[in-house]
């Protein structure tokens, strides 16, 4: 699988990313939520590129921020997901955002080192969020791969249904982001710092 490491670096993004000081109308109005809600400045180049479809946007971002702040998974597990699933889909800014969210909900970088490896056992997750990581790149890599046993497991470890929606749904968001940043190649916002460059390491290896 090729990833965003695969484009030249001088390419610049397939639409346009509009800077918060040139926003006008309804795209104003998203970057102006989001600032009040992240911090100024804080308006990520995915949603610059979903701001071309400025409903859609914020739809978007609302949904996601139902998906960081309700349910009962920690955001550490759901961040330890998306941080999973940008490693295997070799999205290098998806990374970078993510691994600094999960470092932001208390993860180590020891931790954050674990879930680029697809190990929930060294993250520091309960037992359920462990049980549920494994649930969620099984699903990832094949949903129609997923069996009763798979789910009496998760059920043996005090996963809801709820907890199951919630899952699949961070897989679903980690993905569709993913899709995004990389068919449109959106590069890393300025403000991050934190795991960045990792495609070179993915083109050293490949």
């Amino acid at each position: 699988m090729t990833g965003q490491w695969s484009r030249d670096a001088s390419t610049p993004p397939f639409i346009d990313l509009v800077p918060i000081e040139g926003a006008t109308g309804a795209r104003k109005e998203l970057y102006d939520e989001m600032e009040r809600v992240r911090g100024p400045g804080r308006v990520s180049n995915l949603f610059k590129a979903y701001a071309a479809f400025p409903a859609l946007a914020k739809a978007n971002f609302q949904r996601l921020m139902v998906l960081l702040s309700q349910g009962n998974l920690s955001v550490k597990f759901k961040e330890a997901v998306m941080t999973a699933l940008a490693e295997a889909n070799k999205c290098d800014y998806c990374v970078s955002f993510h691994a600094t969210a999960l470092r932001n909900a208390g993860a180590s970088d020891e931790e954050v080192a674990a879930a680029l490896e697809f190990d929930p056992d060294r993250i520091g997750l309960s037992e359920k969020e462990k049980a549920l990581f494994n649930y969620a790149l099984k699903a990832n890599g094949d949903p129609h791969s997923i069996v009763p046993a798979d789910i009496e497991e998760v059920r043996r470890k005090g996963a809801s249904d709820s907890d199951l929606v919630e899952t699949l749904e961070t897989v679903n968001t980690g993905n569709s982001f993913n899709l995004i940043n990389g068919a449109l190649n959106v590069g890393a916002d300025d403000f991050l710092s934190y795991m960045k460059g990792r495609g070179e390491i993915w083109k050293k290896s490949a």
